[in-house]
């Protein structure tokens, strides 16, 4: 977890991946490895460094040409920072150049050796890099950054969105083609060299305080130890009254929160059905099964059909909250077929018409969102012997 510093303009500081130099951070402890800033100042010793690096970059930025790459980090006006593991082997850097009136740095080159990409170095040596340059005065790092250099960059916190003003970098950085570039904002408050500790001190801060507002390590006894048996029965008072459960209260739990949520999943239920009737009734083989048959018009329906049912029918029982799951809805929906299919022939129009609506209808009975337990209908708990 980190702590969202922004800049006066809003810039995204991103502290993003950068607690994954941890790892590098202890080598560094340790003296295993060192960050040094090196520049071409004719000494014996930091050219060899600088040849080591650019060999590197070549080797990592192949697209890149290596006549480009040489007259850069040999440039005077650019400096380098190199990892350098075991006092004399250097193992990554960043190339960069910073224009001071301007208190900005463009970045033009950074990699590290292939075999230890996935050490945290290159998080390491960013992080090194910020602190480094906020203690030059520099608010903004700029870079161009090719395809696959992009989600590496946008961990570092860089964004190709630039808050800083046009006038302080156009005419200073080159464009290049193919290049997208991203920027990012050097907060000065922000400890970059330490950034693993401070987001590891922040997340265990944050871990304290949520388990003084919590009670996820507390364990309450319970009810009795008792086996019980669940029964479905009309009524709206349960057997054992919630806030007499220990630590139910302590959680934050009240019966007013609980009586709206069951109105809203009461809602969402009856929603769903609705919909299904509604889609059945504007169907044009729903005709047969809109309303209940008449006996006057079919005299022996009723004595072959003794659990007749029919759209309106089920629209009434909806209404009248008398469906409690799913299964209860969906079997009402199936009798209307199965109730024709059994009376009628299968070459009338009736049977036909019951076939249409019930292929039509199939996929939205499936899709029905599942309620074991509609608000307003209680559960009674049974209490059992053991056996």
């Amino acid at each position: 977890m980190s702590q969202q510093f922004v800049g006066i303009n809003g810039e995204q500081t991103g502290l993003g991946f950068t607690n994954r130099d941890q790892g590098a951070k202890v080598e560094e402890d340790q003296g295993l490895i060192d960050f040094k800033i090196i520049t071409n100042n004719g000494n014996h010793e930091r050219m060899k460094m600088l040849i080591d690096l650019k060999n590197i970059f070549a080797r990592q930025l192949p697209k890149m040409p290596k006549e480009y790459i040489v007259r850069l980090v040999f440039d005077r006006n650019h400096e380098s920072m190199c990892i350098v593991k075991d006092d004399t082997k250097v193992i990554g850097g960043i190339c960069y150049r910073k224009y001071p009136t301007q208190r900005f740095a463009e970045i033009a080159f950074l990699a590290i050796t292939a075999n230890l990409q996935v050490k945290g170095y290159g998080t390491r040596l960013m992080n090194k890099f910020k602190e480094h340059i906020q203690k030059q005065d520099v608010e903004y790092l700029l870079t161009y950054a090719d395809n696959y250099a992009i989600g590496y960059f946008r961990k570092q916190g860089f964004y190709q969105e630039i808050k800083m003003h046009p006038d302080r970098w156009k005419g200073f950085i080159k464009d290049y083609d193919g290049g997208t570039l991203m920027e990012c904002y050097v907060h000065p408050s922000i400890d970059y060299g330490n950034i693993s500790d401070l987001i590891r001190e922040q997340k265990q801060l944050m871990i304290d305080i949520i388990k003084k507002l919590t009670l996820n390590d507390r364990v309450y006894p319970g009810i009795e130890k008792q086996n019980y048996k669940v029964e479905t029965s009309n009524g709206d008072k349960p057997a054992v009254k919630p806030e007499s459960v220990q630590g139910i209260m302590e959680s934050g739990w009240t019966i007013e929160d609980y009586n709206e949520l069951k109105k809203q999943k009461e809602k969402t239920f009856m929603i769903s059905c609705q919909q299904i009737i509604d889609t059945m009734r504007k169907h044009k083989s729903a005709w047969p099964f809109l309303e209940p048959v008449n006996k006057d018009d079919v005299p022996d329906y009723y004595d072959v059909i003794t659990d007749p049912i029919d759209i309106k029918t089920i629209e009434k029982k909806l209404q009248n909250n008398q469906y409690t799951s799913k299964d209860l809805f969906i079997k009402d929906v199936k009798r209307i077929f199965i109730n024709c299919r059994n009376y009628n022939q299968p070459d009338t129009i009736y049977y036909k018409c019951a076939n249409e609506l019930e292929r039509t209808i199939d996929d939205y009975l499936k899709k029905l969102k599942d309620e074991s337990q509609i608000p307003g209908v209680s559960k009674k708990i049974k209490k059992t012997n053991n056996k």
